[in-house]
């Protein structure tokens, strides 16, 4: 899938307090994004890196980094909580389920070239869920 390229409204619930700042990379990361550690350099990526990156959070305030270096900004993330994110092929059994990341926004349960995002706490529609992405975080 494609990656987001535009700021997303953040649904979620109890994620007060667990706002964590990084250094971005030289790029864009957009709000309501999911946001990931880049293991090559450690800094703050929309890139999930085929599940070699792990996750870092949602992004609280769209962080335009593209014309700097890396670090030149930080970005704040929600680093705990649960929100409702997007994907396909769920359904009321999802729930309890690990989730998994494809791109800075789609989610999905199989764990092939993806990034532990968290589990599903409450199911929406076959396109949507709410994860609690603490279990997710920095996994």
């Amino acid at each position: 899938m494609a990656a987001v390229t535009e700021n997303k409204l953040i649904v979620g619930k109890r994620f007060e307090g667990s706002r964590v700042s990084y250094p971005a990379a030289a790029e864009r990361l957009y709000q309501g994004t999911l946001a990931f550690i880049a293991a090559a350099s450690g800094f703050l990526t929309g890139d999930d890196n085929g599940g070699a990156n792990k996750l870092a959070g949602i992004v609280i305030e769209e962080c335009d980094n593209s014309a700097g270096s890396a670090g030149d900004l930080n970005c704040e993330v929600y680093s705990r909580g649960e929100f409702e994110l997007v994907g396909s092929g769920f359904n009321q059994a999802s729930v309890g389920d690990k989730i998994y990341a494809i791109d800075n926004y789609t989610t999905q349960a199989s764990a092939t070239s993806a990034t532990l995002v968290g589990h599903a706490t409450e199911y929406t529609s076959a396109t949507k869920l709410t994860i609690d992405i603490s279990a997710g975080v920095l996994a």
